[in-house]
């Protein structure tokens, strides 16, 4: 950066951290994505502490889970590092498990991931699927599947469109 002075930088700087943009919010989310080979008729059960899951049936024959990860702010403004190394370790393992055509999405295992993280998922099924959603703190939208559809959130909004399906959403507190 030749040319441009310590000053100019310093203020560069201090206005983006007055709009909260430090490397510490920045670096707060991460995503993943990937996918597992099923029949037709596979079974998805996604369950979600906090973060919208979106499900969306298609002529596939595969799973397709896009998982965008986020990290308390609080966490992450106080220990970027342990913020970032969270990310990495979701990155890793994401919170997805196959057997045969039973696909499992979202069981965040750790202490610290349940607690710091949250993680919302795009995921795309087989029309016939059958699916089973439940969210603790989010919104859910499910369409396009002719399998069974059974779709909850505790304090979110719950959509359903073009689907064979029984959804519920409450209120607790």
């Amino acid at each position: 950066m030749s040319g441009t002075s310590p000053v100019r930088l310093i203020k560069v700087a201090a206005i983006l951290a007055l709009f909260g943009y430090s490397a510490a919010s920045m670096a707060a989310s991460g995503s993943f994505e990937t996918s597992i080979a099923v029949d037709g008729d596979a079974i998805v059960d996604v369950s979600n502490q906090r973060g919208t899951i979106v499900v969306q049936g298609a002529d596939v024959d595969k799973v397709t889970i896009r998982g965008r990860i986020s990290i308390d702010k609080r966490y992450a403004k106080s220990d970027p590092q342990k913020a970032a190394s969270l990310i990495s370790a979701i990155k890793r393992s994401p919170p997805v498990e196959a057997d045969g055509d039973r696909v499992t999405i979202g069981q965040l295992k750790k202490h610290a991931q349940k607690r710091r993280a949250s993680i919302s998922y795009e995921i795309v099924v087989p029309r016939e699927a059958t699916v089973t959603v439940r969210s603790v703190s989010g919104d859910v939208r499910v369409s396009g599947i002719s399998g069974e559809v059974n779709a909850t959130s505790d304090t979110g909004n719950v959509t359903v469109a073009d689907a064979n399906v029984d959804a519920n959403t409450r209120s607790i507190g």
